[in-house]
């Protein structure tokens, strides 16, 4: 028996009717291949709630950020530390469904080039929430101290990735070596997240092949700003051709 409860967890701010259309069938496809899960659609009075009725004592921090994208991020570490279950982002799409991917595992990862906050799964209570709970804290200012590579956008970007977002929760990975323990399963990012610059056996790929994909993250950015985003579109145009000649786009496997 799974011991990560069956229960979705969606965030959007502005309200469940206002979910942009383009999103509508990408969630229906969650709805369509897990009936029998409970799905948790959360808004800002929602999310705001659930924190000052369970977690009052982060509501300073939260209420601080001054990004919408901050609290989201925030927010739904708390949601699977206090129900379980699995966050997914709305911009991901589902080709099958993710039951057989659960097996006895407590903590369920996508591994890209760092671990990805938009999809996970947890059992309720899991020991790394408390860890990203103090990360959190410490970087509530949004100052980051080294420097990614492969992040390439302005001081927003980079200020959300470090203080909530993937960077956040990758250090925080790492640091506990939560990926090595035996009940952890890292998904390797073609299992939910297709298409995306990945690591596989040490070296960085795209993957085509959706064969073995649950998933397929649209990575709609919704969240950036217009300049970065332009920088992003341009970004992808040449490393697609970077990917095509250098021969590290993975067909299949």
């Amino acid at each position: 028996m799974s011991k990560i409860p069956k229960i979705i967890h969606q965030i959007y701010y502005q309200g469940e009717a206002a979910i942009p259309r383009k999103y509508i069938p990408y969630r229906q496809t969650i709805l369509d291949l897990h009936p029998d899960w409970d799905y948790y659609f959360w808004d800002d009075k929602q999310c705001r709630n659930f924190l000052q009725e369970n977690y009052p004592w982060f509501l300073e921090v939260y209420d601080s950020y001054p990004y919408l994208i901050q609290r989201c991020d925030a927010v739904r570490y708390f949601l699977l530390y206090h129900y379980g279950g699995f966050y997914i982002d709305l911009d991901i799409e589902f080709l099958k469904s993710i039951d057989d991917l659960l097996e006895d595992y407590e903590l369920i990862l996508s591994k890209l080039i760092g671990f990805s906050n938009a999809i996970m799964g947890s059992t309720a209570k899991h020991p790394l929430w408390p860890k990203v709970f103090q990360e959190l804290d410490k970087r509530k200012s949004g100052i980051r101290q080294k420097i990614n590579p492969f992040i390439l956008f302005g001081n927003r970007e980079n200020s959300v990735c470090y203080s909530t977002g993937p960077l956040l929760l990758n250090d925080c990975i790492v640091a506990e070596k939560y990926h090595e323990k035996s009940t952890v399963r890292v998904c390797p990012g073609y299992i939910f997240e297709p298409d995306a610059p990945m690591e596989i056996n040490g070296k960085i790929v795209k993957w085509k092949d959706k064969k073995m994909s649950y998933s397929i993250h649209h990575m709609t950015g919704g969240w950036l700003s217009p300049y970065s985003k332009l920088i992003s579109w341009i970004f992808d145009i040449f490393a697609n051709i970077y990917w095509e000649v250098s021969g590290l786009v993975s067909q299949n496997k």
